[in-house]
């Protein structure tokens, strides 16, 4: 369609075309053109948008590049504050803890050996009474004397020394018994041997009783009567004989009786001895279970007596801790112990660990060792049932570095020196609670520094502030149950 704004020419006032037609004709053909090429325009758009992106680029450095550089303030380096630790050369002997309760090592329960009534006790019949066991004492001369113990009870002896009397009485009849068969032994013997001698005497007279009927001299009845005679001999002989063979079994028989009558007084003796209770310890009444009056059967528990002589307590250790002292067990050096009601009491006992259990507690993973306490010569006896805080003499570790473990991370510590963090790596060694035993890797007068450990690296600065420098005795404070004790350096 033609564009209304064109004007038609006019020729006849200038015969050469007018400019207007030209650029006209330019325009049009340019439209078409960007009608033919719709692409053309989206082109245009992207490098007219390009162009004016790197104007406003250049613009911004060109006005950047005129502005002056900011001055920096110099860095300041920092100082941290820190806490140190004095590490010094020590002797230091480890200690086993562990924990139980006292026992005697010597108690008694006395039961009724007898039945009956108690009949008597030892005044006053209370916990604690002292009681005395029998003893032997010797004199000045040398002779041995045994001394009876305290009577704690008597169970009526009545019908037991009626036994007693009983069994002498039918002893003493056996006794007659076997008197009577020696008797008679002897009297059968006797006899005997007169019958003996009559049956050989009539022998002869049956012999020549005998000839004389060979010579006719007498009558075959003489004979006859003579034999017979001879044969009441030989009887009586005979009866004799057996009679006197009998009379050992006889014998025999009456003392096994008599002996078992010996065995039946014996035993009633015993059993009046055991109306009487005694202990077989010294010690004291540490529980009553009887009174006068009361009647007993055979096996009630009547007292107990416990010595306070000596005490056992077993405690439970780690099996490293067992490891560390059974030698010295084994080869009869016996570790000491010392043991105390609270761990920070003033009083305390000492003890010998003398023997320990050939078992572990699989629950529990311990092994018991017992500690023995003589109390003899205490002023203040360790009472049997007092709970106990007992520490062991374990290893000496002689001229070490002993430093808190709270200072170790990653097997490496800090030092302070001239000022600054010094980091120095620690192999591992023996741990105590809450220290680290160290053999040469540090120096004594070394400072291990013990807080910011967490932000702390090498070469940073440091302050050690005033009043601050921690020594081992302080970590010992810290602990409730120290289980190391150190020893003065000469």
């Amino acid at each position: 369609m033609p564009d209304s704004s064109v004007q038609e020419p006019d020729f006849s006032t200038s015969s050469s075309p007018p400019p207007p037609r030209k650029v006209a004709l330019k325009s049009s053909e340019h439209t078409s053109l960007l009608r033919k090429l719709p692409g053309m325009r989206t082109l245009f758009s992207i490098i007219l948008i390009a162009a004016c992106l790197i104007g406003g680029g250049f613009v911004t450095w060109l006005v950047a590049s005129m502005r002056e550089d900011p001055k920096r303030a110099e860095p300041v380096e920092r100082s941290h504050i820190v806490q140190v630790y004095q590490a010094d050369s020590v002797t230091i002997q480890e200690m086993l803890t562990g924990f139980g309760t006292a026992r005697a090592m010597q108690e008694v329960i006395l039961s009724a050996q007898v039945s009956g009534e108690i009949v008597e006790t030892i005044v006053p019949l209370k916990i604690g009474k002292e009681i005395s066991a029998a003893s032997f004492q010797t004199d000045v001369d040398g002779v041995s004397k045994q001394s009876s113990g305290d009577l704690i009870a008597r169970i009526d002896p009545q019908t037991y020394q009626e036994r007693v009397e009983q069994a002498e009485d039918l002893l003493n009849e056996d006794q007659a018994e076997l008197n009577r068969l020696e008797q008679e032994q002897k009297n059968f013997t006797r006899r005997l041997q007169i019958a003996e001698k009559n049956f050989n005497a009539f022998i002869s007279e049956y012999k020549r009783v005998e000839n004389l009927v060979r010579q006719e001299i007498a009558s075959p009845s003489d004979l006859t009567t003579a034999e017979l005679d001879l044969r009441k001999y030989e009887e009586a002989k005979v009866q004799l004989e057996t009679e006197l063979a009998l009379m050992p079994q006889k014998i025999k028989q009456v003392e096994a009786k008599r002996q078992t009558r010996r065995n039946e007084l014996d035993l009633a003796k015993l059993e009046v001895e055991r109306t009487s209770v005694t202990s077989p310890i010294s010690g004291q009444l540490s529980k009553i279970n009887v009174e006068k009056g009361q009647y007993v059967r055979v096996g009630d528990p009547l007292v107990t007596v416990t010595s306070k002589k000596q005490v056992e307590i077993p405690i439970g250790i780690a099996m490293e801790d067992y490891l560390k002292i059974i030698p010295r067990i084994a080869a009869g050096e016996y570790p000491t112990a010392r043991i105390s009601t609270r761990s920070t009491a003033d009083a305390y006992w000492e003890g010998l660990v003398t023997r320990a259990s050939p078992t572990a507690d699989a629950q529990t993973r311990t092994v018991d060792v017992f500690v023995v306490v003589d109390n003899e010569n205490s002023a203040s006896p360790l009472l049997p049932g007092t709970f106990v805080t007992v520490q062991i003499e374990g290893p000496v570790y002689e001229n070490v570095i002993a430093i808190p473990r709270d200072a170790v991370i990653d097997d490496e510590i800090l030092l302070a020196q001239d000022g600054k963090v010094v980091s120095v790596p620690i192999e591992k060694t023996i741990d105590i609670q809450t220290i680290r035993i160290l053999k040469d890797q540090l120096t004594p007068g070394d400072q291990v520094i013990m807080t910011n450990l967490d932000i702390l690296k090498q070469g940073d600065k440091i302050k050690i502030t005033e009043d601050s420098t921690q020594t081992l005795e302080d970590e010992m404070k810290r602990m409730q149950i120290p289980n190391f004790r150190i020893f003065p350096q000469p």
